[in-house]
């Protein structure tokens, strides 16, 4: 799995029986014009484009033996924000035991259905704004852009002032922000070895305080995957920096779950923050 876009991974196959051979089943969501003809430029034909109230998802199907698969890796990596979306809510990449579009097409629907209620446009950054404006905002931005611009208002108060120490609810903000834009990325191994391995040792807390409790088991089991006692970041980087393909395993079964049973994590966060507004500070 690349680090680019979000993978939401099952396993299919298409046509005869092989399953060494990985097929995957892509929806871009909110595509223009310039996207579809970069993906029809390296030989991709579109099984179906939906049109929504937002825009189109086009989703098509590809083998990862196929000659085209490398120039449409390259594609989904360089594929960026728009005011509807982030970069890694864009990209749905599903691996699965068999073609199912229909199924695919009913998880792009809700998907367009859930951002016309969390609010339609994506809000880029804080901007400078307090708490109470930020959640002010509720209804009107979607709430995962929202508690993205929490979690860039305290990084960016952390930076004006090093010696500034964040409380629980901030680093609760922190931990499971961090957590979900990396497993997006590139799933458990992604948060294990970046930056955001620094929260490994609260993630499981953080999550169980603010609702999450089957992404708290989740998460539990991906650190047990490791197989160390001490979640420094030293350690986590010394047991990272080993090619271990059990564990390697283990945190793709983490991931697939993750993908495919994923709870509404935003949603939770941004209700925490709500809650708990008068100990989250930005300024």
């Amino acid at each position: 799995m690349g680090k680019s876009n979000s993978h939401s991974r099952t396993r299919f196959e298409l046509g005869p029986p092989g399953p060494q051979k990985l097929f995957h089943y892509v929806t871009v969501f909110f595509i223009s014009e310039k996207e579809k003809a970069d993906f029809r430029e390296v030989g991709i034909d579109f099984k179906r484009v939906t049109k929504g109230p937002l825009g189109e998802a086009a989703a098509f199907e590809i083998g990862e033996e196929d000659a085209r698969w490398v120039g449409v890796a390259a594609l989904l990596a360089s594929l960026e924000s728009n005011h509807q979306a982030s970069k890694k809510r864009r990209v749905q990449d599903v691996l699965m035991t068999k073609p199912t579009f229909e199924e695919s097409l009913q998880m792009a629907v809700t998907f367009i259905k859930e951002q016309l209620i969390a609010g339609t446009s994506w809000l880029n950054g804080y901007e400078g704004r307090t708490v109470e404006e930020l959640i002010s905002l509720e209804g009107k931005y979607r709430i995962d852009s929202l508690v993205s611009a929490f979690e860039e208002a305290i990084g960016q108060k952390l930076q004006r002032d090093r010696s500034t120490a964040l409380n629980d609810e901030e680093q609760t903000v922190m931990a499971v922000e961090a957590l979900e834009r990396e497993v997006n990325n590139g799933g458990y191994n992604q948060f294990f070895t970046n930056s955001s391995n620094g929260f490994a040792a609260i993630i499981v807390d953080s999550l169980r305080r603010i609702g999450c409790k089957k992404t708290a088991r989740l998460t539990q089991k991906a650190i047990d995957a490791l197989e160390i006692s001490d979640l420094t970041v030293e350690a986590i980087d010394t047991e990272m920096a080993i090619d271990n393909k059990q564990r390697t395993k283990k945190l793709n079964a983490c991931d697939e779950t993750y993908y495919r049973a994923a709870e509404p994590i935003a949603e939770r966060l941004f209700a925490f923050i709500k809650l708990n507004r008068q100990n989250i500070r930005v300024r």
